[in-house]
């Protein structure tokens, strides 16, 4: 199967994974052939990428895309963490912050532990960590995919590092509270679709401190959860926001969580701009290692994300198009193709080449059609 843009389906092509509503509901069955009503129906919920059936490349593909944890768990944990931070707004807000370790914190606090610990078993029984799918997130419940995303994707650094059981729980923790301030942002303002003026990103930045203080005041969360809340945007070089913490001053699990956020952020559709390539995200987070992050850990993380999945369809250097056929373990950017058509490099029309062994050509763009 193949990661397409909706803008770029013409029709009568097989979905190759269901496609889910916020209720938790299949928006789309996996199987279904899309006609052109489906796929506006797809645009009009805010979905512009998803997953097909690629039957042309299916007998020469030597694996699958797959992700690092259960479907059903991804998305139901997405579901479980909308309502209870939507529960935890509510209630809050309706006692104006009186409330301090109530029912309500104590509620939101197990919630987010079950989330956290059915996230965990998933990492720690995986057979393989490498992340290979992107997910499919609408506009409409970004926000919560988002959380679950990053949280996946910090307990993938989580594990690669040995992290202790505590440890893990904290990480996974403050990955799915570290937006939660965004309850509290105008909608208008968190959807809008032109680029954010100052005074707008003034007050998205403002999701931080106020995350944090609806945790520290409503819920026993720890102080390791809190920090990740406090910590996950600033940066490495004090450049990042609300306090332009330092490297030494910044919390460790942040600077996992940090990583994980952009990356998901980056590789997400969202209101003003369509979402990066993978490997895009991997080289920006690549080329700011050290700066900007931690340079361990993001070594760690662009390590285990594949940016080209099995079955992308890319051009390379050489001028040729190919099928990406396999991945190679610890060496993302140098897969495994099948090209087609003539190239200067070779008289062949079909030809597989090892990027790992051929380092004179690399991949230069995801494409969608060989033609």
């Amino acid at each position: 199967m193949r990661f397409l843009p909706v803008s770029h389906l013409k029709g009568n092509e097989t979905l190759a994974v269901n496609i889910f509503s916020s209720n938790l509901q299949i928006l789309v069955r996996e199987g279904a052939t899309l006609s052109p009503k489906m796929i506006h129906r797809l645009k009009q919920y805010g979905i512009r990428s998803v997953y097909v059936v690629d039957e042309k490349m299916s007998k020469i593909l030597q694996g699958h895309v797959k992700d690092v944890i259960d479907t059903s768990v991804r998305e139901k944990s997405a579901y479980n963490l909308k309502n209870s931070f939507e529960r935890f707004h509510k209630q809050v807000n309706m006692q104006k912050n009186s409330l301090r370790y109530g029912d309500v914190g104590q509620l939101l606090f197990k919630q987010v532990k079950d989330i956290s610990h059915d996230l965990i078993k998933e990492i720690l029984t995986a057979n393989d960590l490498q992340i290979t799918m992107q997910d499919i997130k609408s506009l409409h419940d970004y926000q919560f995919k988002h959380a679950v995303n990053v949280a996946v994707l910090s307990l993938i650094i989580g594990a690669e590092l040995n992290l202790k059981p505590d440890q893990l729980e904290n990480l996974a923790l403050g990955a799915l509270l570290s937006d939660i301030g965004f309850n509290w942002i105008e909608k208008e303002i968190v959807l809008k679709e032109d680029k954010l003026n100052d005074l707008e990103m003034g007050e998205i930045q403002k999701h931080v401190a106020s995350g944090y203080q609806y945790i520290k005041d409503n819920t026993t969360f720890n102080a390791h959860v809190k920090s990740i809340i406090m910590h996950h945007h600033e940066r490495m070089n004090g450049m990042g926001y609300p306090m332009g913490l330092g490297e030494n001053n910044i919390h460790d699990l942040a600077k996992i969580v940090m990583i994980a956020d952009v990356y998901d952020a980056l590789t997400s559709d969202r209101p003003h701009r369509k979402a990066y390539n993978q490997h895009e995200a991997i080289e920006y987070i690549m080329a700011n290692a050290g700066t900007l992050f931690d340079f361990r850990y993001a070594n760690i993380f662009t390590r285990k994300v594949t940016p080209y999945p099995v079955g992308s369809y890319v051009q390379l250097s050489n001028q040729q198009k190919g099928v990406v056929i396999e991945n190679n373990k610890d060496h993302p950017l140098r897969p495994i193709v099948r090209t087609f058509g003539i190239s200067s490099y070779t008289d062949q029309s079909s030809f597989q080449v090892n990027l790992l062994e051929e380092t004179n050509i690399v991949i230069e763009k995801i494409i969608y059609t060989l033609h």
